[in-house]
């Protein structure tokens, strides 16, 4: 019988985190949603019942924090992460040292289960991006503190407000042309941002899911080339795909970094030109009892509103 009633989620306020608060209180858990920045999800105290879901503030750096959000949880769900550097917020302080902090409070509490959000590519083969780096560190980390843990590696995530989907359409809306990095022929397995989050509540309540990595993809591979013809095909805009080198690319990328919220760095850069998809004879959804849904199916739900005239400006068919 499975005897996990609370789970703390960290990077609660986050893309992913929010998906995963809402699938646990879904499923009747009673939720802590740990974020540096509570404010800013202030809307998930209405993802369940009255009580079910609590705000609580965490900060990677203060180990005194982490350990009141987790105390009395048997279960913690680790969604916590950074798409850029700035200030006090580096890769090495809050996917790392964060993670590491996370799992030495979940073993001195005695949590049952700890699953770890990272990413397709996060393995040792994988050095030369600061952020991948980052991600494999934090696997060890998490995986040296915490034997048991469960990793979950997704591919690009996309559901509504996500950077990927919405910056295509943003652009393909201001620009005469869609760029893709260099010849845009690298491969991606988008997932719903939702199948996600029930795998991570199927890692939580699979007492077999322990000490494995999962690498979740959507059920069909694309080139992001294939993917801006998606998203102008779903938004109605002919606009030429242009593939811009991927040197110049990078080059936009570093000066981007020194804005306040940068559209794009580096290290995004450089996985744009890197295939993103699972490999053969890895774990996936299938093991965890999910079908994941396919880009076309939801997409239309949000990105509607880039056509001009909105989702009820559609073509009948003919």
């Amino acid at each position: 019988m499975n005897s996990i009633r609370q789970v703390t989620v960290f990077g609660g306020s986050g893309f992913i985190g929010r998906a995963i608060v809402r699938e646990l209180a879904r499923q009747g858990f009673v939720v802590r949603a740990a974020a540096r920045r509570i404010e800013v999800a202030d809307a998930l105290k209405t993802a369940g019942d009255v009580g079910q879901i609590t705000l609580m503030r965490a900060n990677m750096r203060v180990p005194q924090s982490v350990a009141a959000a987790i105390a009395g949880s048997q279960a913690v769900i680790n969604a916590a992460g950074i798409p850029f550097q700035r200030g006090r917020q580096r890769y090495e302080q809050v996917h790392v040292d964060g993670a590491r902090t996370i799992a030495q409070a979940a073993n001195a509490f005695g949590v049952q289960r700890l699953v770890h959000i990272s990413g397709i590519g996060a393995d040792s083969r994988s050095s030369r991006n600061r952020f991948i780096r980052s991600k494999v560190a934090a696997e060890s980390a998490m995986i040296g503190a915490f034997e048991n843990t469960v990793v979950l590696r997704p591919s690009v995530v996309f559901g509504p407000n996500d950077q990927v989907f919405n910056r295509m359409a943003r652009i393909a809306c201001v620009a005469p042309f869609m760029p893709v990095v260099g010849n845009g022929r690298a491969r991606v397995q988008p997932v719903f941002v939702s199948d996600v989050a029930k795998a991570a509540v199927e890692a939580v309540v699979r007492p077999e899911a322990a000490k494995k990595a999962y690498e979740l993809g959507g059920p069909r591979i694309y080139t992001y080339r294939e993917l801006a013809e998606l998203v102008l095909r779903e938004i109605d805009r002919r606009k030429p795909i242009i593939g811009i080198p991927a040197p110049l690319m990078k080059i936009a990328g570093f000066l981007a970094e020194f804005l306040p919220v940068p559209p794009l760095t580096c290290d995004q850069v450089d996985l744009l030109t890197q295939d993103n998809v699972v490999r053969a004879g890895a774990l996936g959804f299938a093991e965890l009892g999910i079908e994941p849904i396919a880009a076309e199916a939801i997409l239309p739900t949000y990105l509607d509103r880039f056509r001009i005239g909105g989702r009820y400006n559609q073509h009948a068919p003919a």
